[in-house]
């Protein structure tokens, strides 16, 4: 099991999620003032979206993203892969599509702002890599299923030596 596994960018999603959701509560300029925020609000060309302390809409948000590492946090305990390869292109697609929206309407600043951009941008990389791993993960277990892998010990000749020398030592182990 590599790194990149399915498992590990989940539990990376999860962290991620839960650290947005305690950050939205507790200084959400932190967030929307961060290096990389603002790098990417400067080379898209969107507006920066300015949220005070005490607005009454960052609990609900905080709230949603605790729910949203909820759902994953839960069928991974289950190691429920099924859910994932249903749910993960489906996720894939949708915030693709939104940072895509997030970007060509410019005149909707409710979606034509940073910080839809820079979410959704997150969602579709940390999203990729789970859909890849899980790929890869389901071609690995097919592949180990069906007899594809041979043990590493078996290790062919080649039936039809090329050179001299390939074909001196195939008649000296013959012989021997």
């Amino acid at each position: 099991m590599g790194v990149l596994s399915s498992v590990n960018v989940t539990y990376f999603r999860i962290v991620f999620l839960l650290g947005l959701s305690y950050l939205i509560v507790t200084d959400v300029n932190a967030v929307l003032g961060n290096n990389f925020v603002m790098m990417l609000t400067q080379a898209m060309d969107l507006p920066a979206l300015q949220i005070p302390q005490q607005s009454a809409q960052l609990g609900l948000f905080s709230l949603f993203f605790g729910l949203f590492a909820a759902h994953d946090l839960l069928p991974l305990l289950e190691n429920n892969k099924k859910h994932f390869q249903a749910v993960v292109p489906f996720r894939l697609m949708v915030f693709f599509i939104i940072t895509a929206l997030s970007i060509l309407l410019k005149d909707n600043l409710y979606l034509h702002n940073n910080a839809i951009f820079v979410y959704g941008f997150c969602e579709v990389w940390i999203n990729f890599l789970i859909f890849v791993a899980l790929r890869d993960e389901r071609n690995d277990e097919f592949a180990a299923n069906n007899g594809f892998y041979r043990p590493a010990e078996v290790i062919d000749e080649d039936p039809f030596p090329s050179t001299e020398r390939d074909i001196q030592e195939m008649e000296d182990t013959e012989i021997n």
